[in-house]
């Protein structure tokens, strides 16, 4: 209480020496022009420069609306518009007085001291004519270089870039009259030294006017280069921490590395201190890592709700390192303390909605011409995020260490010339080999499991034998058939769908599926005897992939494209549980394709006068898989269960290239339409630019003879019809079985005075299911207990600037599926006139977090987005929320 206590008393202080000052400046101007006059030729100056430092007088013009020659005081008095000129800096002023003798003067009245980029501004100077060194009273003085601002009651030039100030007050935001600096430095005392460090006495720290630090005495770098020394603090507000402030320390600990050190308060878990280092070798390898920790305060080891320790930490570590010999190695890691630590705080974040956190290191090179081989070196490693701690995988989750590719772009066969058809082919081939291991046998992990032919645990998806696989209204079907409700009542399918027609009963306990079914978790999920994806894998051990293909490309009258490929899918395993093993799969692909294009003038509501070229690439495509059965061989990679059928139908590599271990036959043609629409290029200096991608979009029809009920239709594409808009769209349908599978419309709008507006919309009849019913404090997981077997969502987000400093902010996440809001924010914005600094507050009610409230205040510097300043983007960068590319 006793530094702030001094702020009130400085400040009470300062008004009084403000008040004061301008009088006392007149005095000591009198004072300087009679000590002026006084000076004898010898007599050393107020700076101890006298006739003995006339060598190294340095020329000088002055001009003036009068300038006079006072002989009895042996001084020039120059009035109006007064400019003395020197090599390197100029001093322009109402009034001046000096003498050639001393070399020392007097200015006073709107004095400015102008050298390079930088100026001091005063009331009164009493200076040296050679350098301009002296005192100022009431200055400012402004580092044009970095934006610096300081201002005194006296300041006193000591050397080139060296100064002494009484009362001073530092900022670096030019703000105009009237508005609120966001931060100031206040000082009873303090010497700077530009190119140095500035040391203070008696110092307050202001953010908006308001004081919020006090320190005796502080120092900071003035340098334009990296220096160590304290940043501006950092503050966050929000219903899950509490009040979050930090101050960060900046450590230049190298030429290539920097140490940027933050230790925060968060009221309603305690001190958590972060580090982040960043670092570069050479100009192609860069590295950063960041680490921090937290005794969390809001943390009981003993409650269901947070079965985790209370020592809460993370790490994350990027790395892009290039090695002699073509190596370049690449690292992405990050490790957290528990399962729950991305949803309680917010600094990688990034991660929340993934069901694994993962990790790889690897070590890749190129060689052969034009690089087409490559060899790839990793380790991967995963740790289980979708069970509460005391419950998840992790410790016999499978990890891939090593994992070795060898793979070779397609290229022509080597030796002699072959005959025919077979001197066009080329070759490509693919291999690997992974280790698969853990750091626990399953068996150990899970002792009551059963082991279904050493393959896997039969636990059913929420990995855990206990037989609870329940769905969202809480019931759990049993092995006879049986359904046990949540209150532990035993009953029949029929006996729910009956007393549902009963008003007396509570519908809440006995709603079946949404389809009215109870198909959403069919018997016998767990103890079934068939892999379920999430259920443990059982085995360890080693698998070596070689995949060979041989293609012969050619033209058919120099207008159709025709690529036959085979490849053989050869696939070895050595496992703890299976020994030795082999699968055998045979691959083919023919792809016929043609292309045609036309020019043509757009209508006038598109492009006023532009013309559009247009490139239609019709395509046939057959893609096949064939092998024995894959029943009984090991299972370390599963398939998927469900497969991402654009993604496949779209790229038919993705098919013939699996790596999974359970591979089913593929018969399948594929009829394709893409379309792409082009612009001309931009005019350049000397050139035109290359054309402009304006809309693109693919249609394509899948039909699998192998699999008669898969029949699908997919459209996909982009468009940027006009001038900040750009549209994302895909529909999938179901051929088969009518319906729409899947669907994407995205249409998004930016406006270069920082409106924005996005609407989108997203559905997938097929997602992956997850098991949400554990043994959890319902108070802190609620928010999980409703599950979802579809994806369908909408998404809208509005930014309106109402002023150039004025901006609301609103989105909502709202899905259909179980007619929830899964996101719902509000927010305003505030840019201060100036456009040094901004802040943002913030109310969100998010199904992850719960409600919560932020405060954000941002300092912005050069090349920060001012008109989005929360965006995250620098001035000129593309916007992300609508991805529109330059204008059109």
């Amino acid at each position: 209480m006793r530094g702030f206590e001094q702020m009130a008393e400085q400040r009470a202080q300062r008004a009084g020496r403000s008040a004061r000052s301008q009088s006392l400046a007149w005095l000591l101007a009198m004072i300087g022009l009679l000590a002026l006059a006084a000076a004898p030729a010898s007599a050393q100056g107020l700076f101890g420069a006298g006739e003995e430092g006339s060598a190294d007088k340095e020329p000088f013009d002055i001009t003036a609306d009068t300038v006079e020659f006072d002989t009895a005081r042996q001084v020039y008095v120059a009035r109006g518009n007064v400019r003395l000129e020197q090599p390197k800096r100029v001093l322009t002023s109402d009034w001046m007085v000096f003498s050639d003798k001393t070399r020392e003067g007097v200015a006073s009245g709107n004095v400015v001291v102008t050298e390079g980029s930088d100026q001091l501004l005063a009331d009164v100077l009493h200076f040296e004519i050679d350098d301009l060194q002296g005192i100022v009273f009431e200055g400012r003085l402004e580092m044009g270089g970095n934006n610096f601002i300081a201002t005194g009651d006296t300041i006193k030039r000591t050397g080139e870039q060296e100064y002494i100030f009484d009362q001073a007050v530092f900022t670096t935001c030019r703000c105009p009259e009237g508005e609120i600096e966001p931060w100031t430095i206040e000082a009873d005392e303090a010497d700077l030294e530009f190119g140095g460090y500035a040391v203070t006495k008696s110092t307050t720290f202001n953010i908006l006017g308001v004081p919020v630090l006090w320190s005796p005495r502080m120092w900071f770098p003035l340098k334009t280069d990296r220096q160590t020394g304290f940043l501006f603090p950092v503050f966050n507000a929000a219903s899950r921490n509490g009040f979050d402030v930090g101050l960060p320390f900046f450590w230049a600990a190298a030429d290539n590395v920097n140490v940027l050190i933050t230790p925060h308060y968060l009221t309603e878990n305690g001190f958590k201190p972060e580090a982040k280092i960043d670092y570069v070798f050479g100009p192609r390898s860069w590295g950063e890592l960041y680490a921090t920790w937290i005794r969390d305060e809001d943390t009981n080891p003993n409650n269901l709700s947070t079965p985790f320790s209370q020592d809460r930490w993370a790490i994350e570590w990027l790395h892009d390192h290039e090695l002699p010999y073509g190596l370049r190695w690449k690292t992405q890691a990050r490790f957290l303390s528990d399962n729950n630590y991305t949803f309680d705080f917010r600094d990688i974040s990034e991660v929340r909605d993934d069901r694994y956190v993962e990790s790889v290191s690897f070590l890749e090179t190129r060689f052969g011409s034009l690089g087409r081989y490559g060899l790839t070196g990793a380790i991967h490693y995963a740790e289980d995020q979708q069970n509460p701690d005391n419950q998840d995988r992790d410790k016999f989750l499978l990890q891939r260490m090593p994992d070795i590719r060898l793979s070779g772009l397609p290229t022509e066969l080597p030796g002699p010339q072959l005959p025919g058809l077979l001197d066009r082919a080329v070759y490509s081939f693919d291999s690997r080999y992974t280790h698969f291991w853990a750091r626990d046998d399953v068996r150990d992990a899970l002792p009551f499991a059963t082991i279904v032919n050493g393959v896997f645990a039969d636990t059913g998806i929420d990995a855990i034998p206990n037989g609870d696989e329940r769905d969202r209204q809480g019931r759990k079907i049993l092995p006879d058939g049986s359904i046990e409700l949540r209150d532990g009542t035993i009953t029949t399918s029929a006996a729910i769908l009956a007393a549902n027609m009963n008003p007396n009963i509570d519908p809440l306990t006995l709603l079946p599926s949404p389809d009215g079914s109870l198909d959403d978790f069919p018997l016998g999920q767990e103890g079934d005897g068939r892999f379920q994806e999430g259920e443990p894998l059982a085995d360890r051990g080693h698998r070596v992939v070689v995949n060979p293909r041989i293609a012969f490309p050619f033209r058919v009258a120099d207008a159709i494209e025709v690529l036959p490929e085979l490849g053989w899918h050869g696939t070895f395993y050595n496992t703890d549980n299976q020994s030795t093993d082999f699968r055998n799969l045979f691959t083919a692909m023919i792809d016929v394709r043609s292309r045609f294009q036309r020019e043509y003038q757009l209508p006038g509501w598109v492009r006023e006068g532009e013309r559009a070229l247009h490139v239609m690439e019709p395509s046939v495509t057959y893609t096949g898989v064939e092998g024995t059965s894959q029943r009984k061989n090991p299972l370390f990679i599963p398939a998927a269960f469900v497969e991402q059928e654009r993604l496949r139908q779209l790229e038919p590599t993705s098919i013939t290239r699996n790596p999974s271990d359970r591979i089913s036959d593929v018969q399948a043609i594929t009829l394709g339409l893409n379309n792409r629409f082009y612009l001309p290029g931009r005019p350049l200096e000397e050139t035109i630019g290359p054309p402009r991608l304006f809309a693109d979009f693919a249609v394509s029809l899948h039909h699998d003879f192998a699999d008669s009920d898969l029949t699908s239709l997919y459209l996909d594409g982009m468009a940027t019809p006009w001038q900040g808009i750009r549209t994302r769209f895909n529909l999938g349908f179901d051929l088969d079985d009518p319906q729409l599978r899947e669907a994407l419309f995205s249409i998004g709008y930016g406006a270069p005075e920082g409106h924005d507006l996005r609407i989108a919309y997203r559905l997938v009849r097929d997602v992956p299911r997850f098991f949400e019913n554990f043994s959890f404090d319902d108070e802190r997981f609620d928010s999980f207990n409703d599950g979802f077997v579809e994806i369908n969502q909408l998404d809208f987000l509005a930014r309106l600037a109402v002023t150039k400093n004025w901006a609301f902010t609103y989105r909502v996440r709202y899905s259909f599926e179980q007619t929830i809001a899964l996101t719902n924010q509000v927010g305003v914005e505030y840019l201060s006139r100036c456009e040094c600094w901004a802040i943002r507050a913030e109310l969100q009610d998010n199904r992850n977090r719960g409600l919560e409230f932020s405060f954000r205040y941002r300092i912005l510097g050069l090349g920060d987005d001012t008109t989005r300043p929360f965006s995250g983007r620098k001035r000129g960068e593309r916007d992300p929320l609508v991805e529109d590319a330059e204008p059109l």
